[in-house]
């Protein structure tokens, strides 16, 4: 029986980038927004206390196309909702 040689790892692993990170973090948001909204098209859900988001995250979807935000209400009362495009709705089927 051969023996293969053992190799232990160097420990230096390259940090995830910030902007995979947040691709990543974009993915999750477009995922949970589709389960918040029963899976129905143009359906909006507020990010607040269900979905709790960064700025950064929310920005990326807006960004990549996944998701549109609005803003209701008026002053401190404003609620941030959100609702998810026809890219944002593709990439939730194929992730689930």
């Amino acid at each position: 029986m051969s023996r293969l040689p053992f190799i232990l790892p160097n420990g230096k692993s390259a940090a995830p980038r910030t902007a995979e990170v947040l691709d990543v973090a974009a993915r999750h948001l477009v995922y949970k927004l589709y389960d918040a909204t029963d899976k129905l098209r143009g359906a909006w859900h507020a990010l607040g206390n269900i979905i709790r988001e960064k700025p950064a995250t929310v920005a990326r979807a807006v960004e990549r196309g996944w998701v549109v935000t609005r803003e209701v209400g008026l002053g401190k009362n404003k609620l941030l909702s959100a609702s998810l495009t026809s890219e944002g709705r593709l990439l939730a089927r194929k992730g689930r």
